[in-house]
């Protein structure tokens, strides 16, 4: 009888230390399971991603944080095990030693150290969390980390020229990582190059919703270029009604004074942000004219700036500046209409007077 217990005991602590190295192996390949509440039963998968190494107070406080209540403990710094896929503007969680999570956090800053490797600082609130508590991410979310190789397959298949092939990886990596914003912008890319504006501007947009994520400084810049371009021929090359206009027009506005907090020195965006306030309902000529200098200061031969001055001017009745301009468009451009058309309308109007 003692035998057969012992050989039970045997068995039930073997079954016990295989259950705990299933366990153990599940999250050492760094996936397990995770409960919203005390009395959740189903859970949800997620991956493992590092843990909380220590908590401060963040700099400003949250809009429904006046008091500062949650201020000590609302800044979290995060060694990371695997740090691949994660982004800035990435939503996280922490989880304590029942795998129970406690918080979650927005991540705000990714970093490298010399001592820890891989870094992150997150924003969130930390009352519930402790110093070692484990930071997961969501399965489902996780797989993201993948995106990427189909958007390169797309950017290789758009450079030698399969555009279907690329407009179709490109799509791929939207299954995988639906916000990932450079996708986004080279999906918009090929649709535009086969001068489909519309899905393009879809694309766009919804990129810029992600924009945070877009490290690059030539991406950031030649989504809201593209998005002002595309808005500007809205605006003054289609049949829309006017209250569309005005509201593409303010969008337009926003996007390239983005742009130039970018590259300043943009002639383009200079240029539309002059015409968006030049030929509005409302206009507003100061504006107007000092983003047309502007142009003039990077391109002094830029004969849709001359021409708009000049027009300005002849608004303003400064007839000798109006024709100082518009001699300035037509010699930097013989054929432009519009320059002899306000010289043809200033010498009409002083041989009236």
């Amino acid at each position: 009888m003692r035998r057969i217990i012992t050989v039970a005991g045997l068995m039930l602590i073997l079954f016990a230390v295989d259950a705990r190295s299933s366990m153990i192996m599940e999250e050492g390949a760094g996936r397990l399971k995770v409960f919203y509440t005390m009395n959740d039963r189903e859970g949800r998968r997620a991956v493992l991603k590092g843990k909380i190494i220590s908590f401060s107070a963040k700099e400003i406080l949250d809009k429904n944080d006046v008091y500062g209540k949650a201020q000590d403990r609302n800044k979290a710094t995060v060694r990371l095990y695997d740090a691949e896929g994660i982004h800035e503007g990435d939503m996280l969680y922490v989880i304590n030693e029942k795998n129970l999570i406690v918080a979650k956090m927005e991540v705000r800053l990714m970093f490298s150290s010399r001592s820890f490797g891989n870094m992150l600082v997150g924003y969130g609130n930390f009352r519930l969390a402790s110093v070692n508590d484990r930071v997961v991410r969501e399965e489902s979310e996780d797989v993201s980390r993948y995106a990427y190789i189909h958007k390169a397959r797309g950017d290789y298949y758009e450079n030698i020229g399969e555009r279907g092939s690329a407009i179709e990886q490109y799509k791929r990596a939207l299954e995988l990582d639906r916000n990932d914003p450079s996708a986004r912008l080279a999906l918009g890319n090929a649709y535009l190059k086969e001068g489909l504006e519309q899905f393009a501007l879809r694309e766009y947009q919804e990129a810029y919703r992600a924009i945070n994520r877009l490290h690059d400084r030539e991406d950031r810049f030649l989504l809201l270029r593209n998005i002002a371009e595309i808005r500007y021929r809205e605006v003054y090359e289609s049949f829309i009604p006017e209250s569309l206009k005005e509201q593409y027009r303010n969008e337009a506005i926003r996007v390239c004074r983005e742009a130039l907090r970018i590259y300043p020195g943009s002639e383009r965006m200079n240029y539309y942000l002059g015409i968006f306030h030049y030929r509005s309902p409302n206009p507003d000529d100061r504006k107007a004219k000092d983003y047309f200098l502007k142009v003039l200061e990077l391109n002094p031969g830029h004969a849709g700036a001359l021409v708009c001055l000049s027009e300005l001017y002849y608004r303003h009745d400064n007839k000798d500046k109006a024709r100082l301009y518009a001699q300035k468009a037509l010699a930097s451009e013989s054929g432009n209409e519009r320059a002899r058309a306000m010289l043809r309308k200033i010498d009409g109007s002083r041989d009236m007077e």
